[in-house]
């Protein structure tokens, strides 16, 4: 069991592969087969938390090495490292895909490349390089109360861009977002997202707000409900483009991490190292087996349930094999 200060992290490991899973959920649509409303209050909603959980999470514990003369550079070029692995892992696994996209615009690759990668799973780690790059001065100025507004305003702008775009899509933000997406990609990407839950992790840790806030498990709950409450909202009405940057996220992200503060449930070392492990490969690697089902087979991938069951269990083997070699202390940590 993993501590600090007398705090024990092993709840955050798991939930950090729990949210991985819930990411996969995401990209294979997992309950789509099954049931409309079952799909949306999942992959639509409470796996939405899933980047939230994980920008505020690296916020948490950024904040507490930032004081150190190696950080950021440290932390950002571990970050780069594993980023740049990966993309040369999608590179080669998917080398017929890359071939033949090879004829669209070189801009439209390079960006693709540097913000998203082959498949698109890695925007995630860019964007917290990114964040981590320009934040870093306020950050080691303990300004953070600056960055919260700043990431809070981006953040509502970011929101316009698919999760309340039919609510703005006639207005003057419409060319900005639009503006913004033509460089990032997608408007979740970049700063948008990023900053506000990076600096509202690290005002979790400033603050010892896992001490301050009492019945975090109850709280967390009910910001869920909430979030489901605007999932549905949006997504029923047609508001919503797509289902990126809920507003109750910024509620729930963190609850959910007040809450594995301080849960008292025990979970061993090794336990905690595995689930940080394999949250970061089934992570990196589900979307290239998910790509490999597509290509050879095609009926599986038809049905959403068994198409995330095997893209689950394909990548966590994967990440087994992997974690068997040497190569797991720069591709999984």
């Amino acid at each position: 069991m993993e501590t600090k200060n007398n705090i024990h992290y092993g709840m955050i490991d798991v939930l950090r592969l729990v949210f991985a899973i819930a990411v996969v959920s995401i990209h294979t649509m997992a309950f789509k087969s099954i049931n409309e409303d079952l799909w949306i209050t999942t992959s639509m909603g409470i796996a939405r938390l899933a980047v939230p959980f994980f920008f505020i999470v690296s916020g948490y514990f950024l904040y507490s090495r930032i004081g150190s003369e190696k950080e950021p550079k440290s932390t950002i070029k571990h970050l780069l490292r594993i980023y740049v692995l990966w993309v040369i892992i999608e590179t080669i696994a998917l080398f017929p895909l890359v071939l033949s996209s090879l004829s669209a615009p070189p801009i439209l690759i390079i960006e693709r490349l540097l913000f998203i990668g082959v498949t698109g799973s890695l925007w995630y780690i860019s964007s917290l390089i990114i964040t981590i790059f320009i934040i870093s001065p306020l950050l080691k100025r303990d300004k953070l109360f600056l960055l919260s507004i700043i990431g809070f305003v981006l953040y509502l702008f970011g929101t316009t861009g698919y999760t309340y775009y039919r609510l703005f899509e006639k207005t003057i933000i419409s060319p900005l977002i639009n503006s913004y997406t033509s460089i990032f990609m997608f408007p979740q990407i970049g700063i948008t997202e990023s900053i506000l839950f990076i600096s509202l992790g690290a005002m979790v840790n400033k603050y010892k707000l896992n001490k301050k806030i009492k019945k975090s498990g109850l709280l967390s709950i009910l910001s869920i409900t909430l979030l489901l409450i605007e999932t549905f909202v949006l997504n029923k009405t047609g508001i919503a483009k797509d289902a990126n940057m809920y507003l109750s996220a910024i509620i729930a992200a963190p609850l959910i991490l007040i809450w594995a503060i301080n849960s008292k449930k025990d979970i061993s070392t090794n336990v905690s190292k595995a689930c940080r492990e394999y949250s970061l490969g089934i992570y990196c690697s589900h979307q290239i087996v998910m790509i490999w089902l597509a290509m050879f087979i095609p009926v599986l991938f038809a049905n959403t349930i068994l198409r995330f069951i095997c893209s689950l269990l394909l990548s966590a083997l994967i990440i087994t094999i992997l974690r068997k070699t040497k190569i797991r202390k720069i591709l999984l940590r």
